[in-house]
């Protein structure tokens, strides 16, 4: 493989959840867990964020706290709409790549989150998730992944 000597490829995990997933200390620890293993055993280094709901959040949270412990993990955040609005200054937090890829940024609003999330189903090795109830853009956005042969990990069947 000529060429390609000393360029890293990246392995990428994204999450999804419902936008009201129960938020729990097990469930964070969960997750935890989850990302921790597929740093060191898959050596999964970049993780892809979104900005809605619950889990998002927690999703979030855990990666700011592993990222201490994992200095070169890249966390990226995908909003579903550009981010002009004073009170998503924490977006440009230092902690965070900002991703607004070409095929969401050209959709129309009333479907930007289903535009991010295919984007984000299809381009990633791993799916984290809560999904518990087979409805909402969480599940619509999995089973895309599913269908995409992307590795998933469900974590309400654990919790």
């Amino acid at each position: 493989m000529v060429g390609l000597i000393g360029k890293s490829f990246l392995t990428v995990c994204a999450f999804f959840g419902h936008r009201d997933t129960p938020i729990s200390s097990s469930l964070e620890h969960h997750l935890a867990e989850v990302a921790r293993n597929l740093i060191v055993y898959h050596h999964v280094n970049e993780f892809w964020l979104c900005e809605q709901g619950a889990f998002d959040c927690l999703a979030r949270l855990v990666m700011k706290e592993l990222k201490k412990e994992f200095e070169n993990i890249i966390l990226c955040l995908f909003p579903a709409y550009y981010p002009n609005n004073a009170k998503l200054d924490w977006m440009y937090d230092n902690d965070y790549d900002l991703m607004y890829p070409d095929e969401v940024a050209k959709a129309p609003p009333q479907v930007a989150i289903l535009r991010r999330n295919e984007y984000i189903a299809k381009n990633t090795d791993y799916i984290v998730c809560y999904i518990n109830h087979k409805s909402g853009g969480a599940y619509k956005a999995v089973e895309i992944a599913r269908k995409h042969d992307k590795k998933i990990i469900n974590l309400a069947k654990y919790i």
